[in-house]
């Protein structure tokens, strides 16, 4: 596995694990994140982010534009979160 996508699947773990901490509901979060989709497909989504696309059976990646989205609903600086995520990559 090569260090983006090392990189790739620690932000999105811990963009998960803040949203839970925050006490978002998977589907309620992707909602936020994608408003301009319906909350069934912005969960189907972020479920393919989170775990396996049912199409490939690999995790979906994360565009910088839904990276930001996410950070924002978060509260959250992206650098920041990179940054963190960078160094759990690197573990």
């Amino acid at each position: 596995m090569t260090f983006s996508h090392k990189l790739e699947r620690a932000f999105v773990e811990l963009v998960d694990s803040r949203a839970e901490r925050r006490n978002f509901g998977k589907g309620e979060f992707a909602a936020q994140v994608w408003p301009d989709v319906p909350p069934k497909a912005a969960a189907s989504r972020w479920s393919a982010i989170r775990g396996r696309a049912t199409h490939t059976g690999k995790p979906q990646s994360v565009a910088i534009a839904d990276a930001q989205r996410m950070a924002e609903v978060l509260g959250e600086d992206l650098s920041y979160l990179l940054a963190v995520a960078k160094e759990n990559a690197s573990r």
